[in-house]
């Protein structure tokens, strides 16, 4: 490759040393720059936006692998040719001859290293380079065999002398190309066979300096690239714009629901734009391209953009934010001030990344974190308030939410927001939590008014009555919902019982749980006493050593005419004779119980709970000349839900909430 030798002073050429550059250095300069052709057509069109052109067009043509570049900028005579463009580490911001600005449109020039056009060599194997400035016609072929080749002699001679790159020269210029600079890829080594669309969001999302207002326009294959290409803003939610406040008007109203403006300065008062997003669900921000095998694109990132173009795909890795929130954002920050031309270049070889231990960067995060944290806070609370609006659209959530003083809406939006993004599997499950919502919701409610009771006077004597009322009503309502539920698990085992009969796992949830076959057997305080006597007698006669007798299976209840013993049999027992003995056990020790606990032993009865089953019922008969009471576990399971039935359908103390949550449960409001 052509390149300029520098003048040797005096003391240089006396010196006994001196430092040479290896043609191989281009394999780390930018061979191997890329690995996919957006970002190479970055390079070329940053170059054009450097050239002051107006127009650059991409046509690609995927059958031939070829890509065809062309730019109306004012490009390049033989000394630009070779002092600038092949000059491999040219750097335009030192050249004192040369403005850092353009010439004609006096923009900020994106070119920093010198080395971005060796990526082309990066995605094709020849490059043939068009360009003409005032008249001055030039043209060159670039091979990266050759250059491969060159750099292959190299190594391989004494390693004294280094070789240099002679470009093929060209004479089919275009006839028609007259200023600017054209560039032609063939022989392409990565593929080009992602569609059109792909491709230009690929290219939108790395520049922000496209369109009219910045007189400069590209195209692929004849098609201009927007901003709108970046194929997000139509997703965002929620906005927040930093300085430059437009990008309100790129979102789509019917789906953004909030934009707030935010200002733009860092700690130490750097200027920062651009904004940052939220959307829906995460799996907006993830797309991928039919018939393109390559992975899916995650939008889940915050690009860092200098001079307009892409300095770092991905902010967010740097701020390590893995609170919930910044699953769902997406957006865009402008920090020019990370690249003065009177400073050090922060951008890495690659052009992809920046220097993270620069402390320019560092007070960008120092920014960003400020800002995270922020919408953090911001974000649950819209996302709440969008939530709640959705639950309001139910018209029976509405009423009830209109029904609360002004004090308590705001928790109650809160309340109907969370209930609304839970995940469920069944929306009946979603019916479920609300219902039990807003239980809990005028549960708390009137127990602040019980709370401040104490505070109120003689005059506040119907606030009280009409306090203890809501809360009779709330009451009510928990005992409906209790009762409902209990109904539903006593006709689930009364199922099972009824298909399989009582097994063994079925027996211990009977015993463990005995309200499944009465509801009257739930123990209280004083019953509780009464069942460790009765168990102490047992243990004394020794009835607990074997297998005649469980004490779990025991249990002394208080009944409406008396007390009763309670013998929950296993299916397996063997139902003989024997059960006489065990009779005469259970009496004793109920008889026992109760005159050392000082009750009344004339209302004492034994109640045996047997499975349905033949040997059973042969000795039905006979235990209960033995005064002894005999049950059915699937008549007893079938009873208790008569008993809950009956509970619900005869609840004459039903309020407003209790109509409220009769009203939830009907299918009918959430259709």
């Amino acid at each position: 490759m052509s390149q300029l030798e520098p003048e040797s002073t005096e003391s240089e050429s006396d010196s006994p040393y001196k430092m040479s550059l290896s043609l191989n250095v281009l394999n780390h300069l930018g061979l191997n720059l890329y690995s996919n052709v957006p970002a190479v057509l970055s390079e070329a069109v940053a170059n054009a936006w450097d050239a002051d052109a107006e127009n650059v067009d991409v046509d690609i043509y995927p059958d031939e692998e070829k890509i065809v570049i062309v730019d109306d900028g004012q490009g390049m005579d033989a000394e630009d040719v070779n002092e600038r463009y092949l000059r491999v580490g040219y750097r335009r911001r030192r050249d004192d001859e040369r403005s850092n600005r353009t010439p004609i449109h006096d923009r900020p020039v994106m070119g920093r290293k010198g080395i971005g056009k060796l990526s082309l060599l990066s995605v094709a194997e020849t490059v043939d380079v068009y360009t003409a400035k005032d008249g001055d016609h030039n043209g060159f072929r670039m091979q990266l065999s050759e250059i491969q080749r060159a750099i292959g002699e190299e190594e391989s001679s004494s390693g004294v002398q280094q070789q240099q790159y002679v470009p093929t020269p060209l004479d089919d210029f275009p006839d028609e190309f007259t200023e600017g600079t054209k560039i032609v890829l063939t022989d392409l080594t990565k593929r080009v066979h992602t569609t059109e669309h792909a491709l230009r969001k690929r290219l939108a999302r790395r520049f922000s300096i496209l369109g009219t207002e910045y007189d400069f326009t590209v195209r692929i294959n004849g098609e201009e690239v927007t901003a709108t290409d970046r194929d997000y803003f139509h997703k965002v939610q929620f906005l927040w714009t930093f300085e430059d406040h437009h990008y309100r008007d790129l979102c789509r109203d019917s789906k953004l629901e909030a934009h707030e403006e935010r200002e733009g300065k860092t700690p130490d008062g750097y200027k920062v734009s651009g904004w940052i997003g939220t959307v829906e669900k995460p799996s907006d921000l993830v797309e991928d391209y039919p018939g393109h095998d390559t992975e899916a694109d995650d939008l889940n990132k915050i690009s860092l953009m200098v001079r307009g173009r892409m300095a770092k795909p991905d902010l967010l890795e740097s701020v390590n934010d893995s609170r919930m929130f910044s699953k769902y954002l997406v957006g865009e920050i402008h920090a020019d001030f990370l690249d003065y031309d009177d400073q050090e270049d922060i951008a890495t070889s690659n052009r992809e990344d920046v220097v993270k231990e620069d402390p320019r960067y560092q007070e960008l995060l120092d920014f960003l974190r400020i800002q995270l944290s922020h919408i953090a806070g911001k974000w649950n609370d819209l996302r709440n308030q969008q939530a709640s609006r959705e639950a309001r659209q139910i018209g029976i959530v509405d009423m009830w939410y209109e029904s609360l003083a002004p004090e308590q809406r705001e928790r109650a939006q809160s309340l109907l927001g969370k209930i609304s993004r839970m995940s469920v599997k069944d929306e009946s499950d979603r019916r479920e939590l609300f219902k039990y919502g807003i239980l809990a919701f005028e549960n708390l409610k009137y127990q602040e008014k019980i709370d401040s009771i104490g505070d109120l006077t003689e005059a506040d004597g119907r606030t009280i009555s009409r306090t203890l009322s809501d809360l009779d009503d709330v009451e009510s309502s928990q005992h409906q919902q209790m009762v409902s539920h209990r109904k539903e698990v006593v006709d689930a085992f009364l199922c099972r019982v009824e298909e399989k009969g009582v097994d063994d796992k079925t027996f211990v949830h009977l015993r463990e749980h005995p309200w499944l076959l009465n509801p009257a057997w739930e123990q209280s305080p004083v019953d509780e006493e009464l069942q460790k006597t009765v168990e102490n007698y047992l243990s004394e006669a020794g009835h607990f050593d074997g297998d005649d007798v469980d004490e779990s299976s025991i249990r002394c209840v208080r009944a409406a005419s008396g007390y009763t013993l309670v013998a929950l049999r296993h299916p397996t027992e063997p139902a003989n004779s024997g059960l006489h003995d065990l009779v005469d056990t259970f009496e004793d020790a109920l008889e026992h119980g109760l005159e050392e606990e000082g009750y009344d032993t004339q209302f004492a009865d034994v109640v045996f709970v047997v499975p349905d089953t033949e040997t059973w019922s042969e000795l039905e008969g006979l235990l209960k000349k033995r005064g002894v009471v005999v049950k059915k576990y699937e008549d007893l399971l079938r009873e208790t839900s008569r008993v809950y039935q009956s509970r619900t359908s005869n609840d004459s103390r039903n309020g407003r909430v209790s109509r409220l949550l009769d009203q939830i449960d009907d299918g009918d409001v959430f259709d």
